[in-house]
Order: C-alpha cells, then structure tokens, then sequence
C-alpha cells in the first residue's frame, strides 16, 4: 500500500467513526428531551405512577390491603425529580417525607394522602385508601353502632375479638382504664370527657403495645338509627298463678335458642294485654330457674300495654346457664314478643 493509498484509508476511518460519535452524541442528547429529566424547578409537579388508583364519585379508591405485621412499602415517581419534596399523610397527619417509604402502619382503614412539592411552593396530591387488617391475635372492636357513637363522661362497652388483652382504650390521644369481661369478650370504660367529633380510636395492652381499631364518634346527644324489629313469639297467652295453663315453661321454652342469640343492647319488647282493670296483673322476665334478669324488677300495671328491656350480656348469660328465658307473673297476657336489634 503506498502512502497515498494510506492516507485516503486513515481520512475514511476518521470519518466513519466521526459519524459514530456524533451518532451517539445525538442519541444521548434526544434523551434530554424527556420531561422526568429536561423539567426545572419552575415547572409544576406531577406524581407520574400509573399503580396509583383514580376514585369515583368523590371516594378515593383502595392503594392497597395489608396485613398490620407487614410494612406499608410503596415508591412514588415524581417530576422535577430533583426539586419536589414527598410527604405523606396518614388520616390527616404527617408521617414520612421522602419518595421511598417502608414503614408499619397500625390496623384501620386509613386515607393516605401523598403530596409532592417543588422547591418553589409548587404542590400537588393524590388520596387513595390504605387498608390495615388486625394480624391474628391482634385485639379489635366490632362496629355496633352503639358502641362507635359515644356519650363524654358515659359508660361505654366496646365487644370484638381478642378484647381480653386490652388494659387501655384510647380516644383522640386521652386514656381511659378498661375492664375486661371474660363472659362476653368485652371492655367497658368511661368515654373521655372530649369535644363532639370524630376521634381515632387506639388499644392498648399492658405491655405498652397499642392497636389500631378505627375511629370512634363522640356525640353529647347521640342518635342512633331506629333498630329493626323481629317478632320472636306471637299469640295469646294467659299467664296464672292459679291455672296450668298459665305455667309459662309449657309456651315459652322454645325461646331459649332466639335469647342466646341475642345481641347485648337489643331491646326486648312484651306487648300484653288484660281483660279485667280489677286484681291483681304482675310481669317478671325470668330465667326458666325463675330468677329475675338483671337490671329488671316485677311490673305491676292496670291496663295492657308493652313493656321494654334492654338485653345485657349477662342477662344472656344467665339464660345460657339457667335453661332459658321465660316470662312469668299473674293475671295478664302475653300477644307478642319482639327484638329490635341494635
């Protein structure tokens, strides 16, 4: 190969990989044209993920459904990425800030809120709902409305699962002692004396460890919705002293299942009625045993009319442990039975 030759070969090979390089500078500068990586910090922000659910009709929809024991880990994309700051929101209050979060949430249905905000006040949102479920063993209330709709100052019950660990119960960050009922897995304790609204609610054991349990209302006049009647028993039955067919255990044994069933703040409704205003007419609710319920004296009365009693767990106790329920005294009838439910 002359030197001529020789040169005109070196002269291509420059070219060549000049066109290579520039090629490759070009490719690598289309990628500035992105806005995750071209955007400033005058731009607004914008949370990019696609795994972040849109709600519907004003009501955010469900991010995710965990187990308490597990933690919440979930990453948020955003842009101007190195001028937005992340903080998320649990129920209202802050609890992380950073783009990464790993951390336990206690049980509840909770609303997350995840803000982005740029370093020139810029903001932006997305809500969505966070479900943390109870892990097994954890102690948790139900949802009787009677027991999540409060009085300050009042006696309250609080029946779930696992109630027998709870020392505490706690209501917008205000204490009160609790007392455990091993005859029906329950709590009772005096509601803090707290402004009407809506409160977190919290459990606490006696080691200090404290449970989600959702949120709980307190009301100075609460109203609760009108319960739903059943009929338990409907007839005409004379109940005597004197007669045996006013023995009350030949017609009302058979309510020994529906009372066990019954739940603690259902209302027990007798509707009698009598045929003469003179003698003597006396209603006692009783064991099949003959002993009064708890809370119930003996109702004396001179005209028909109905008479009502809140069941309590230990009047369903009793029942349970004395043969049935019954409804006894002199000189009346009995027409109808009923429950309204709580």
């Amino acid at each position: 190969m002359n030197t001529k030759t020789y040169k005109r070969l070196l002269i291509g090979l420059t070219l060549i990989i000049g066109q290579l390089t520039c090629g490759m500078v070009l490719t690598s500068c289309s990628s500035d044209e992105d806005p995750f990586f071209s955007a400033t910090e005058n731009d607004a922000p914008r949370i990019l993920n696609s795994d972040i659910p849109e709600g519907s009709n004003g009501e955010p929809a469900t991010l995710m459904s965990i187990e308490r024991s597990n933690n919440f880990k979930f990453e948020v994309i955003v842009t101007p990425m190195d001028y937005t700051t992340v903080t998320w929101l649990l129920d209202g209050e802050q609890i992380f800030e950073g783009k990464t979060i790993d951390m336990p949430i206690i049980a509840g249905d909770h609303i997350l809120k995840i803000v982005a905000t740029t370093t020139k006040g810029l903001t932006t949102s997305r809500t969505c709902k966070l479900i943390v479920r109870p892990s097994a063993g954890d102690p948790y209330p139900g949802n009787d409305i009677h027991e999540r709709l409060v009085a300050p100052g009042k006696k309250a019950t609080l029946h779930g699962d696992n109630m027998s660990k709870v020392a505490k119960v706690i209501i917008g960050g205000q204490e009160a002692p609790a007392t455990y009922h091993a005859d029906g897995d329950y709590v009772d304790y005096t509601v803090p004396t707290l402004a009407d609204g809506v409160y977190a609610l919290r459990l606490a054991d006696a080691e200090g460890m404290v449970y989600g349990a959702g949120t709980i209302e307190i009301n100075a006049n609460p109203v609760y919705p009108e319960p739903l009647e059943n009929v338990l028993w409907e007839g005409h039955h004379y109940v005597s002293w004197e007669k045996a067919d006013g023995d009350p255990n030949k017609t009302f044994s058979g309510l020994q299942q529906d009372f066990a069933q019954l739940t603690p703040g259902s209302i027990l409704a007798v509707t009698y009625s009598i045929e003469e205003a003179d003698g003597y007419h006396q209603m006692q609710l009783m064991s099949a045993w003959w002993t009064l319920l708890p809370g119930h004296e003996k109702l004396e009365f001179s005209e028909g009319g109905t008479y009502e009693y809140t069941v309590t767990d230990e009047a369903i106790n009793l029942c349970n442990e004395q043969d049935g329920f019954l409804i006894g005294g002199h000189g009346f009838y009995v027409d109808k039975i009923t429950v309204k439910k709580p």
